[in-house]
């Protein structure tokens, strides 16, 4: 070891023997059994096959002839070290299963593709199906909500509802989004959706109303905006909401008024239709048909007659007379034409004027007082009418108003459209600066008048109704025992 470390005392230079022979003091490098025994170096034991060998940067630095001799005994120690063991082992792999035996695929895989294909065709037609049948009934369901109805009630409690909100200080768009929750009818949710998209791109509320007009009338419209420009949106709401009120009460006494004669008017007409369809064709048989019998039984026997014979000429003519009556009262002429039947009749015309009178003069003495120009206000009034007279009437007045005629005076030609009592009303309050307050003890007025006037005609409508029914029951009981009793005369008359 020692011989190792110091290189120059093992072979010694041949310098420095002078009397001795150079070539045999040279030591031979191929003699190994001639050298002395060399110990080699530690080695590092071998890193496992699935790691990198150890690099010479870890073996610690050696002597440059240290490192030749060991270099060239390399050869001899290598194969012992690869084969050591400690060299890791792998895990055995299990042996690869033995190929199946030959088959033919080819038709199993024709046909599990065709099923599969078939599969997909029939869960898309499946799937198309059931897509289409949502669609259809989706499409029904939204024609249905189309054609629905918005009641005057769920009208009354959305302006009650929304004139509370904007009180609170709440803004229009957050007010409209809880009503769209509050709201049970899914035509209005979806008109109020509608209004607050509108509203959202920059459009007033009334804008939005009137684009939606199948719920909303010009009337309502033009207060709503009369509100809006007025700043006093809140007060013109809840004046609305009064209005509605007032209208759904009335709408509701004048359909209590009436439902008992409506009733009965129907009960008596079906009552005719079963008479005369299966009681007076054995009735004619019995009589056999004579032209003796009394005037009563041949008129009640050519009515059953024709109702057997012209049956669908009938029904035919009463659906076609429905239609033809609402597309003549839609039209401008007709609708116009209508309202004058209706206001001369001799109860009703004189209900409805009333009402409108109401309505006008409370709309028109509360935009005064919010601050609404006169001209501006009569041509609002005027879409509350809800009548083409009245209206015309109050546009005239509007217009003249700008020429320096007053509407007193304007108003003064006409006794069944404006009382002479409203007209000098109207000019007091013209004179002394009152017309909004004028107008509003105008308008308590008349209210109390109509109450008095549905409250007189359901009074006057039962002797009415029972003096209908008593005709008809007369007519009845003549029509069916005259010829009984004229056969009993023939009878006694003979013997």
């Amino acid at each position: 070891m020692s011989d190792l470390a110091n290189p120059a005392s093992s072979f010694p230079n041949p310098g420095s023997n002078p009397g001795g022979n150079s070539a045999a003091n040279i030591p031979n490098p191929f003699a190994v059994a001639s050298t002395p025994p060399v110990t080699p170096a530690p080695v590092a034991p071998m890193p496992p096959v699935n790691q990198s060998p150890v690099t010479p940067a870890a073996v610690p630095p050696q002597n440059p002839a240290v490192v030749q001799t060991a270099a060239a005994a390399a050869p001899q120690i290598s194969a012992p070290v690869q084969t050591a063991p400690t060299m890791p082992v792998a895990a055995p792999v299990p042996p690869a299963p033995a190929p199946a035996a030959p088959q033919t695929p080819l038709p199993t895989k024709v046909q599990e593709k065709e099923t599969l294909v078939l599969d997909i065709k029939g869960q898309a037609k499946k799937e198309k199906a059931e897509v289409e049948g949502i669609s259809f009934f989706k499409q029904v369901d939204e024609y249905l909500i189309n054609m629905s109805g918005i009641k005057l009630d769920e009208k009354l409690l959305f302006f009650q509802l929304l004139a509370s909100m904007i009180g609170a200080g709440l803004p229009i768009i957050d007010a409209l989004n809880l009503l769209i929750n509050q709201t049970n009818n899914k035509k209005l949710a979806r008109v109020i959706t509608d209004m607050r998209t509108q509203i959202e791109r920059g459009e007033s509320l009334a804008s939005a109303m009137r684009n939606n007009d199948d719920v909303f009338d010009e009337a309502t419209c033009s207060v709503v905006e009369a509100g809006e420009k007025s700043g006093k949106l809140n007060a013109i709401l809840k004046e609305l909401v009064a209005q509605y009120e007032q209208i759904s009460s009335l709408t509701k006494k004048i359909k209590a008024v009436m439902m008992y004669p409506i009733i009965v008017i129907v009960f008596m007409l079906l009552l005719t239709v079963v008479v005369l369809i299966f009681v007076v064709p054995k009735l004619e048989e019995l009589f056999g048909g004579g032209e003796n019998l009394p005037l009563p039984t041949r008129m009640l026997i050519n009515g059953s007659d024709i109702v057997l014979s012209y049956w669908y000429f009938l029904i035919a003519g009463a659906v076609g007379g429905m239609f033809g009556f609402l597309y003549w009262k839609k039209s401008k002429t007709g609708s116009r034409q209508w309202s004058i039947i209706v206001l001369r009749m001799p109860i009703f015309g004189d209900i409805l004027s009333k009402m409108i009178l109401t309505r006008v003069s409370r709309i028109f003495g509360f935009l005064i007082s919010a601050g609404v120009p006169v001209v501006e206000s009569l041509k609002i009034a005027s879409h509350i009418a809800e009548n083409p007279i009245y209206q015309d009437k109050l546009l005239l007045a509007a217009d003249d108003l700008t020429k320096g005629i007053s509407i007193a005076e304007n108003l003064s030609d006409d006794e069944r459209l404006f009382p002479s009592m409203l007209v000098n009303m109207m000019a007091i309050g013209e004179k002394t600066a009152s017309l909004d307050q004028v107008m509003g003890k105008a308008a308590d007025f008349y209210n109390e008048e109509l109450d008095r006037k549905i409250g007189g005609m359901s009074k006057m409508m039962e002797p009415v109704i029972l003096s209908i029914i008593a005709g008809g029951a007369v007519f009845m009981i003549l029509a069916i025992y005259l010829p009984i009793l004229q056969m009993n005369d023939q009878v006694v008359g003979g013997f």
